[in-house]
């Protein structure tokens, strides 16, 4: 914990951009970077930014004051990269990280929601007990911004079972995260989150 890393200058301007997005109320947010150029040290960076903020959603609409920490998802497609992530945000207090696992929802009987800044696949998510995903579980509005690491895998294809997942928590503020620039095969991805802010 604590020290300091300087970003490469891309780093700062994409989160430059995403940041400029969420304070102008862009609710889709797409960032294109290649393999390697620290997609997961600017995740970490927006959210570590809205967090010492005290953004979220509430106050952004100007229903209150920031009066609390944003409730930040990050959403990968196998463990290995949500392992990655939540160590690369050691960062943050302990308290503050939360690591959603099925093995601990069917000990705990629940979703954990004591946290501010949850990791988990979109596996775990989908399931759960009979036809009950995992996700529904949380309040539609619970997370306020929600990453979505490597975004082109299909999670924003409309006829992807992960959709179902980005369009419950539709409330919050969603990043993709992708190194695949637009081509046939996930234009569902861009059609999705947009034009990037950053590529």
């Amino acid at each position: 914990k604590g020290g300091f890393f300087q970003g490469r200058y891309y780093q700062d301007i994409a989160i430059e951009r995403v940041l400029t997005a969420v304070a102008a109320g862009q609710e889709r947010i797409l960032l294109t970077l290649a393999t390697g150029t620290g997609k997961t040290f600017i995740a970490f960076q927006i959210a570590w930014k809205l967090f010492q903020s005290r953004w979220n959603l509430t106050d952004a609409k100007g229903e209150g004051e920031l009066t609390r920490r944003p409730r930040v998802l990050f959403l990968a497609d196998r463990n290995i990269l949500a392992d990655q992530a939540y160590n690369a945000f050691s960062a943050f207090d302990d308290k503050a990280l939360v690591r959603i696992d099925p093995a601990d929802i069917r000990k705990k009987g629940k979703v954990p929601k004591n946290g501010s800044i949850f990791f988990t696949i979109f596996q775990t998510f989908m399931s759960g007990p009979g036809d009950t995903p995992y996700f529904g579980e949380y309040p539609a509005d619970f997370f306020d911004f929600i990453v979505i690491d490597e975004c082109h895998r299909g999670g924003a294809n409309d006829e992807s079972s992960w959709r179902a997942i980005l369009d419950y928590f539709d409330p919050a503020v969603q990043l993709g995260l992708t190194a695949t620039p637009k081509r046939q095969d996930n234009v569902d991805t861009y059609a999705y989150f947009g034009k990037p802010v950053f590529e």
